[in-house]
């Protein structure tokens, strides 16, 4: 007998690939979804689960996938969801999907970074003179013949018709906006990601296809476009992908090499063979000679010891190809999903529905209470210091109102949490966090060590609470701090480096258990000493390169393992015990030694002031992180004016104070601005957008708030005379300036009457005083 839900619908767990490249399927998202909306974060996460699972197909084989969720689709077998629609020229099957779009859309968009990231790395090996070893180059050729074809089901479809690339369907459209066809005048593929993947399929379909220059086809095909700015996030999200691909020989959680070439039983899992002996051998040579593990230069490549300059380069490209490989066959075949096929669209929102309101997961610390009022007694519970300590965590996870947000601050705070209180680097993970919770609680020798344990946890979610905030001026309890140091807190509280938050909190504590005045004063002036020190560590060590560069390893290693030279023992709350944090002037000095310590060593390789300048105005700081380039242009700005040849120069102290927390918060110096504008106009030079130079420091300054779309892309002209309003000493100036402009029969009505900032601008002054040669 038939089940009648069988009817309505059916679920199946199905790895990435199965349900994406099976043949005749297309993937259709309908007009009422909303458009992609993934950013940094969500992308980043999701390449972290993954490298997460593959350690887990490593380590332990029955956690050997990486679960996404439930996909929620209707298979459209009448074609009813599909508008515009050309009559036999579609997919077989259509799976209008109803949830987890965006989950599918950057899986797709993951398939094709992976394919490009492993294109530019075989034509390396293709084009390099030297062959290090045949053996290894003849290996790596064979799976990425296997792995170019199994990526590039997940993309495309080849069908029976059509002409070049329109005999190539996009794996995913979008209604009211594409069309699948293999007739040229018909098929439309405009949406940002059927657009990505049809520019794949073009950029494939060319003779020889120069797949470094992949990214650059993408950029000019998106400019002018009507959703350009939709198509350049998808570029960006690319990149991001890209960046996080080439490091993942070098990241701290992916597998380590070595140890795989090391153990047959590891390769015959991540490619179901083992390595060639002469292959082996050969990289147990290469590998074996990296003291520290795979680590990346300045500029994210991969930088091996040992051998000539050709060499490692090789060495490197197979490095790197070899990871992508196994990375590539563990995302298609263990990434997995529910999937939910339902018979109708009106069975597949009820499905839906039922799914995300069926009740609220909890959090790993209301999971962890029960185990604390088993210990405490139940009786004597509720006038604990436990309950107290406890109560004051939840409440800081109670402030935020949606469940979503609410397991975020939770997930947020047991991760800065396991780090504070033992040195360990913990996943995102719920079920990680429960078990570092109940596990660390019962390792507690005494009721007394358990308390210090909860205590801990409550002072850190104080710390969050009050200190490290975005929304007002950040305090230590009922304590203020000076300028300065609010202004550095915030200033890591908006780039996202929460890595530091732990550190700071086991400060942030000392004042606020500070028994008297004098000892609570000298508490925060240790806090502030910190911040500070570690502000300007962050900013020199992050604006230097163009990632970021294992810094979140020396702030792991400080609360650990401590450092040697100099001397500093762990800084972690569990692993200290009894003894007294380390006086700021030592952590002061620990990060001042980590910028000059080599890279081989775990430091920055930053020689000087000079040496740092020289390597800081060379990159794209505005593109590698706005908040880290609005800081160094406000650090740029302080205090300067006019020199007497039209240049900056530092003058007397509060003549210009943009390094402040209400320079930092308030809207005199809030944007950043483009004198060359990112979109290049035809007034202004090809050579400034032929390599970034655009978004390095030297293009850059700061703006009110109101004022940078009054500039927008204009001629530096117009520009120039803009910025002399602007940044007008009087309002009168800047009014004359206005009045000139018209009289030129310029048009200035988008800008009459709110230019004017009201202030005195030295450093855009300054711009108005240039003059094109």
């Amino acid at each position: 007998m038939v089940n009648p839900a069988q009817k309505i619908f059916e679920a199946d767990s199905e790895s990435l690939y199965d349900f994406v490249s099976k043949n005749g399927r297309g993937l259709y998202i309908p007009p009422y979804q909303r458009d992609y909306a993934w950013d940094k974060v969500n992308v980043e996460r999701l390449i972290d689960d993954t490298v997460q699972g593959l350690n887990a197909l490593l380590k332990r084989t029955d956690e050997s996938i990486t679960f996404i969720g439930t996909i929620i689709a209707m298979n459209d077998a009448k074609k009813s969801t599909i508008s515009p629609l050309v009559k036999n020229q579609v997919y077989g099957q259509v799976m209008t999907v109803i949830d987890g779009q965006q989950r599918l859309t950057t899986l797709l968009m993951l398939c094709l970074a992976l394919l490009h990231e492993i294109e530019v790395n075989w034509a390396k090996l293709k084009k390099a003179k030297n062959i290090e070893n045949e053996e290894t180059r003849s290996w790596i050729e064979t799976r990425v013949n296997d792995m170019r074809g199994l990526l590039s089901q997940m993309l495309a479809e080849k069908q029976n018709n059509g002409e070049k690339e329109f005999r190539f369907f996009p794996k995913m459209i979008r209604a009211f906006i594409d069309t699948w066809s293999y007739e040229g005048d018909k098929a439309v593929y405009n949406s940002p990601i059927s657009w990505l993947l049809f520019e794949y399929v073009k950029f494939r379909e060319n003779d020889d296809p120069n797949w470094s220059e992949f990214m650059r086809t993408l950029q000019k095909s998106a400019e002018g476009a009507e959703n350009e700015a939709e198509r350049k996030h998808f570029i960006k999200m690319m990149k991001v992908m890209r960046t996080k691909l080439k490091a993942l020989p070098t990241d701290d959680d992916f597998p380590d090499l070595l140890s795989i070439v090391h153990d047959d039983n590891k390769q015959d899992m991540l490619f179901g063979e083992e390595f060639p002996k002469e292959m082996r051998t050969a990289l147990e040579g290469i590998l074996g000679k990296q003291a520290n593990g795979i680590v990346a230069d300045e500029s994210g490549e991969i930088e091996l010891q040992g051998g000539d300059a050709k060499s490692k380069q090789w060495w490197g490209a197979a490095t790197e190809l070899i990871s992508l490989l196994f990375f590539s066959k563990f995302a298609l075949e263990r990434i997995t999903l529910v999937v939910v096929t339902a018979t109708t669209e009106d069975f597949a929102f009820d499905v839906f529905e039922a799914l995300n309101t069926t009740g609220q997961p909890l959090t790993a610390i209301e999971t962890f209470t029960p185990k604390v009022v088993q210990s405490v007694g139940l009786a004597n519970y509720n006038a604990s210091e436990e309950k107290k300590q406890i109560d004051s965590a939840f409440a800081y996870l109670k402030k935020a109102t949606k469940a979503e947000e609410r397991q975020k601050r939770s997930s947020e705070l047991l991760v800065a949490f396991a780090l504070a209180e033992k040195g360990d680097k913990r996943s995102k993970n719920l079920a990680d966090h429960g078990r570092f919770m109940r596990e660390t609680f019962d390792g507690c020798n005494s009721r007394e060590d358990q308390q210090r344990f909860i205590r801990h946890l409550a002072d850190l979610s104080r710390f969050f609470d009050t200190t490290w905030v975005d929304g007002v001026r950040p305090m230590i309890g009922a304590h203020p701090l000076d300028d300065t140091s609010a202004l550095c807190v915030r200033f890591l509280v908006d780039l996202g480096h929460t890595i530091t938050a732990p550190l700071l909190a086991q400060y942030a504590a000392a004042v606020t258990t500070s028994s008297d005045h004098d000892a609570r004063k000298t508490a925060l002036q240790e806090f502030q000493l910190v911040a500070q020190a570690v502000v300007a560590f962050a900013v020199l060590w992050r604006s230097s390169r163009t990632t970021t560069d294992r810094i979140d390893q020396v702030f792991r290693d400080l609360m650990g393992k401590g450092l040697q030279d100099p001397k500093l023992p762990p800084l972690a709350r569990g692993l200290r015990g009894d003894d007294p944090l380390s006086k700021g002037s030592q952590i002061q000095n620990a990060l001042a030694a980590r910028l000059k310590a080599d890279r081989a060593s775990g430091g920055a390789n930053i020689g000087d002031k000079k040496e740092w300048i020289e390597k800081t105005i060379s990159y794209p700081l505005y593109d590698i992180n706005t908040t880290l380039s609005r800081f160094v242009l406000l650090v740029a700005s302080h205090d300067v004016v006019e020199g007497a040849d039209g240049q900056l120069v530092i003058g007397k102290s509060g003549t210009q104070p943009t390094l402040t927390f209400d320079g930092w918060v308030g809207e005199k110096f809030a944007t950043v601005e483009h004198i060359a504008p990112q979109s290049r106009g035809k007034s202004w030079s090809e050579d400034l957008y032929s390599d970034d130079q655009y978004d390095r420091l030297g293009n850059l300054t700061l703006l009110p708030m109101n004022a940078n779309q009054s500039l927008s892309a204009r001629s530096w002209e117009q520009k120039r005379a803009l910025y002399g309003a602007l940044a007008a000493q009087t309002k009168e100036e800047s009014a004359s300036i206005m009045n000139e402009m018209k009289e030129k029969g310029i048009d200035v009505s988008k800008v009459a009457g709110t230019i004017y900032s009201g202030h005195f601008l030295p450093h855009v002054h300054v711009l108005a005083n240039i003059y094109s040669r």
